[in-house]
């Protein structure tokens, strides 16, 4: 048992949580020997819907278990921001484990790098490849992340600043924590990562659609994600009871469907995610060799064609822009696999039909009265346009998966691409898909 290990469930113990051989039922194992990748593996044959174990409520990281730690000075600070920023006060120093007398011995065995992740391509010099080899889709929705972990690096470091006493149990000096440096940053997208990467949803406040029902889980975090293999399940909600869903103890089941034998890796299922996302918010993607076909689910954004067709649209282009904000249909344009069958959403439709019933130029008198008929499919008024222009949308479709197919076809050939299997997937996933 590896020193972090037997702290961890130690401290657990510490905790109230029975880490007995009859139930704590799995481990950490090295999924890939001389590497710092784990996974969780069951010690012994299991039955389905068997608890693997279960984290007393205190042991979580979340809002709940450090607000008596930082007081209401931290109201301000979303649940996001202050578990990063604990972390960032108590990361370990290199080789050591950390200090922080709350939650030490687990930070202790939270990643150390994050270097794959694309975020860090963003952030640190000279790491991973550069932005502009990844599909626009892929690149835009990384640029989003960055400026969600930049908004946060902004409110903690402000929030850093107006209460400079909170630094006192920090593992760092204060003068490293107070000043907007390249060490900070990074100190803050090894925290930021961590949280964003492994927190889970868990009920800590009165509605359950709260964005502060995130938690640090022990031990959970060592899960890998596969997206067909039987995966972990936490137990049912307690019959719609607010009080038992609360601020409870984790429990964690193991698959529901089939039984599990010995030293079988135990994963968890982040849902049906294309690779983009999980790329872009986790730093890894799924080959499709990796997953039947009956089970794939792929997607594209196509945003940029779109626009573009807006924008040789002239001066329609612009009004029909403002019509797709007006009723909510403005960007989100994407193209599916899934079961079997490529299709493209009902958004990306809505946008191709009313740009297929306009010509190009300036905004005709009668537009209105043009816009009608597509005003009535999105009321619900009627399924659709006249033949001829479901026809014309279809066709406009069709450019847009050769425009796909095309730009995914040439980026598949260079060089700079082929040298990261990651990037690959993406654009095979596109080309797929169109």
């Amino acid at each position: 048992m590896d020193v972090k290990w037997k702290n961890l469930l130690s401290w657990l113990n510490d905790h109230g949580m029975d880490t007995s051989e009859n139930s704590l039922l799995v481990e950490r194992r090295l999924t890939y020997p001389g590497t710092e990748y784990y996974g969780l593996y069951a010690k012994k044959a299991l039955s389905p819907k068997t608890t693997l174990f279960t984290i007393p409520r205190t042991a979580l990281l979340n809002r709940k278990t450090l607000s008596s730690y930082y007081g209401t000075v931290a109201k301000s600070l979303s649940a996001m921001q202050m578990i990063s920023l604990h972390l960032l006060l108590h990361r370990p120093l290199p080789g050591r484990e950390s200090l922080d007398p709350l939650f030490g011995p687990y930070i202790s065995t939270l990643p150390q790098n994050f270097d794959y992740h694309p975020l860090s391509w963003t952030t640190k010099r000279n790491i991973g490849p550069s932005l502009d080899i990844l599909p626009p889709d892929a690149f835009w929705a990384l640029q989003d992340l960055s400026s969600k972990f930049r908004n946060d690096l902004v409110a903690v470091s402000s929030f850093v600043h107006d209460h400079p006493q909170i630094l006192e149990a920090a593992s760092k000096g204060p003068s490293e924590l107070m000043e907007d440096n390249e060490s900070l940053v990074h100190d803050y997208l090894w925290a930021w990562l961590n949280v964003n990467t492994r927190c889970i949803y868990h009920q800590i406040k009165n509605s359950p659609s709260d964005p502060d029902n995130i938690t640090l889980c022990p031990i959970l975090d060592f899960a890998n994600h596969s997206s067909h293999l039987p995966g972990m399940k936490p137990p049912s909600p307690g019959n719609g009871n607010l009080r038992l869903n609360l601020y409870r103890d984790f429990s964690l089941l193991s698959p529901p469907d089939s039984s599990v034998d010995a030293d079988s890796e135990l994963h968890l299922q982040y849902g049906a995610h294309c690779n983009r996302l999980l790329f872009v918010e986790y730093g890894f993607v799924l080959s499709p060799d990796s997953i039947p076909e009956d089970q794939r689910t792929f997607e594209v954004n196509v945003d940029d064609i779109v626009e573009a067709l807006l924008v040789e649209k002239g001066e329609i282009g612009v009004w029909m822009k403002s019509v797709l904000v007006l009723d909510n249909y403005w960007r989100d344009w994407t193209m599916h696999y899934a079961s079997g069958s490529a299709f493209p959403s009902y958004r990306l439709v809505t946008a191709l039909r009313l740009i297929s019933i306009f010509p190009s130029g300036q905004l005709p008198s009668s537009s209105e009265e043009m816009l009608r008929p597509w005003k009535n499919v999105v009321l619900g008024n009627c399924d659709r346009l006249s033949l001829n222009f479901e026809e014309a949308w279809r066709n406009i479709l069709k450019n847009v998966c050769t425009t796909v197919i095309e730009r995914a076809s040439t980026a598949l050939v260079a060089p700079e691409v082929q040298v990261h299997d990651c990037i690959v997937a993406l654009w095979t996933e596109e080309r797929y898909v169109a």
